[in-house]
């Protein structure tokens, strides 16, 4: 058994709404996965394929410990040097620098959020904060109104709705492995 069905097994086990997502990208590999069924332990075997990447549902779906896991996503858009900064705003909200994930980009985070159940954010995407510098597409810094720009860091609430990539899926552009922190 790969490390990845292993670590999918594991997370289902645990209460995560885990799917699949396809080599190489963090899109999921069936269409429909948004309102589907959970997976059994015996379904995610039968339709797993080796070099698929792992993913899961936050939100209603994934029920750990009794809660609803949420994901608050740093997205760091410009690169290290805009790192410190989001981290710095996530930990204003949090009260801490502590993550639980390391995206394979090395300088994404996730930090996983229980909710009582039926008290997750309703918006499936939810932005808490983002970078007052811009970048366009080749990540260079531009004015906010320039074709392409984006925040060069956006914090997000991640809920019922949205895909989330798990480790040990390898991220598409660095393709390095996201890791959890502990």
């Amino acid at each position: 058994m790969t490390e990845m069905l292993q670590e999918a097994l594991r997370l289902r086990k645990l209460g995560f709404a885990i799917h699949w997502l396809i080599p190489g990208e963090k899109r999921p590999v069936e269409s429909g996965w948004a309102d589907a069924l959970i997976k059994s332990a015996e379904d995610l075997k039968k339709s797993y394929r080796p070099g698929y990447n792992v993913g899961f549902r936050p939100g209603k779906w994934s029920v750990v410990k009794g809660r609803e896991i949420c994901v608050l996503d740093i997205d760091i858009r410009g690169g290290a040097a805009f790192a410190e900064e989001a981290y710095c705003a996530a930990a204003a909200m949090l009260g801490d620098k502590s993550f639980d994930v390391v995206s394979g980009s090395g300088v994404g985070r996730h930090r996983y959020l229980a909710f009582p159940i039926g008290a997750s954010p309703q918006s499936a995407a939810t932005t808490l904060r983002q970078s007052d510098v811009y970048i366009d597409r080749d990540g260079k810094l531009c004015s906010p109104g320039a074709e392409g720009a984006r925040p060069a860091w956006l914090i997000e609430l991640l809920s019922t709705g949205k895909n989330v990539v798990l480790p040990p899926s390898i991220h598409p552009d660095t393709q390095q492995p996201y890791q959890f922190t502990a």
